[in-house]
């Protein structure tokens, strides 16, 4: 009798591959032109900034959403690292902060994130 070989499990991605990404990146684009306005009235410039600055982050979200199964756990978790570092330091800067300021909490964040979600993704393997 013949063994059959295991099919490798596909994670296939539905409306929420697309729509979870495109929600978070609609909010980023508006907390970020709402951060860039400094109290002031709105003008085409943090328009702009908001929405590169979302689309960027949604194209990311849906990179990092299609392709984290292919990565190991320990790239996996450092990348959601870095997007949650980088993004979360750019905000904080847009306040007016000091430089030293928004990189130790973006490096604070990064390694809560990475730690949590190496965690995450040690104790979930299948």
């Amino acid at each position: 009798m013949a063994a059959h070989a295991a099919v490798p499990a596909r994670h296939h991605h539905g409306t929420l591959g697309w729509a979870l990404p495109l929600t978070l990146g609609v909010v980023y684009g508006f907390y970020t032109s709402f951060m860039a306005r400094e109290a002031g009235e709105s003008v085409g410039g943090q328009l702009v900034i908001g929405f590169v600055s979302g689309a960027v982050f949604a194209a990311l979200c849906f990179v990092l959403g299609r392709y984290q199964y292919a990565l190991p756990r320990e790239l996996r978790a450092g990348a959601y690292a870095a997007l949650v570092g980088i993004s979360v330091g750019y905000l904080y800067s847009l306040s007016g902060r000091s430089i030293l300021t928004v990189v130790v909490l973006a490096l604070a964040l990064a390694v809560a994130t990475f730690i949590v979600t190496f965690y995450f993704f040690y104790t979930h393997e299948d």
